[in-house]
């Protein structure tokens, strides 16, 4: 079977569809873990997972004692469910790889293996597995499943979070569902502990920006977007306001830097799609944008227009040298940051 998205997999464990052998990874770590759960419940009840639930840890996983627990007849239940959490492929000896293959790939019906990836990191690259990962993430399509869980874009997750919201009782606007969205950057972990924070404080009511603004915290990409805008439009009381919440936040400057930074690329790559007559997604693709923060360069696409190209490089220049003195400097860090706002203020 080829590698399948999260949506095929959810229809076929809806459908009662169940295959012997699953590994799920990726960025996604909530979904990894939800999507684990919630397969787990369907192969085994909950009422039978005493005898019939196997859960080991990857880290220390004994092969042979997994063996004999692969082999094994269920009781009192039609399945037996193994989950392995956090098997790092990439140590594995060939010989222990070659065996935990073997046993994979000759399962008994009744047996389901579920691997899956929440604390080890399985990536070479954004995108790109590790090379034994790889090769085994495509060994368990060819003999089961293997899915990559991979972050929602921000209009995916703005329908999850209308969802959970309501389940719960409240309500909430797409647009806000979008805000929220954009403010956890997409990242599905940190969306369901907020949703469960503004359900608690909406208590039924429907749940607004400025409940979203006053409790969720502070992803610092989202405040430097807001606080590289003021700075490119010359406004310097926002740009001064902004910061002061960042500080308040305990960021420190090297980062806030970094976040202003990156925001400045993200208008400054922009720029030059519109200049050279290119969408967005264009320059999403160009510059290989994950899913989960493409909304950054759709963002500043939509708000650079006003900006000149060059007044942008400079920005970007001050910047450089500010990250340079921070690192070399024993000038207060604010200060040095400040005076550098300053100079990005002046048109």
């Amino acid at each position: 079977m080829p590698q399948l998205s999260d949506i095929e997999v959810a229809k076929r464990i809806r459908t009662g569809t169940i295959d012997n052998l699953y590994f799920f990874y990726g960025h996604d770590i909530a979904s990894v873990e939800a999507y684990t759960k919630r397969l787990t419940a369907k192969v085994v009840p909950s009422e039978n997972q005493d005898l019939n639930l196997h859960k080991f840890d990857g880290k220390d996983l004994d092969l042979g004692v997994l063996g004999d627990v692969c082999e094994g007849l269920p009781m009192f239940s039609e399945r037996t469910c193994v989950t392995i959490n956090d098997l790092d492929i990439e140590v594995l000896k060939k010989e222990d790889l070659s065996y935990l293959q073997n046993i994979l790939s000759d399962l008994p019906e009744t047996t389901v293996v579920i691997i899956y990836s929440t604390g080890i990191n399985v990536y070479k690259s954004k995108t790109r597995l590790l090379e034994k990962t790889g090769r085994f993430a495509a060994f368990c399509a060819k003999n089961g499943v293997a899915c990559e869980f991979k972050f929602k874009s921000q209009n995916d997750l703005a329908k999850i979070i209308i969802a959970k919201v309501e389940k719960q009782g409240s309500k909430i606007s797409k647009s806000s569902a979008v805000y929220l969205a954009q403010k956890t950057l997409c990242d599905m972990l940190i969306t369901n502990n907020e949703i469960a924070k503004l359900c608690a404080y909406a208590n039924k009511r429907e749940i607004t920006n400025a409940d979203i603004d006053l409790l969720c915290s502070t992803q610092v990409e989202t405040d430097s977007f807001r606080l590289a805008d003021a700075i490119a439009k010359g406004d310097a009381k926002s740009s001064f306001n902004i910061l002061d919440r960042l500080y308040a936040d305990q960021l420190d400057t090297v980062t806030i830097v970094g976040g202003i930074s990156s925001s400045f690329i993200d208008l400054y790559r922009a720029r030059l799609a519109r200049d050279s007559k290119r969408t967005y997604k264009n320059a999403a693709e160009d510059f290989s944008y994950p899913k989960n923060l493409e909304f950054k360069i759709q963002n500043a696409y939509r708000d650079c227009s006003g900006y000149k190209t060059d007044r942008l490089r400079k920005c970007i220049q001050y910047l450089s040298k500010a990250d340079l003195d921070l690192k070399s400097s024993k000038t207060d860090s604010r200060i040095i940051l400040e005076k550098t706002i300053t100079k990005m203020l002046i048109r």
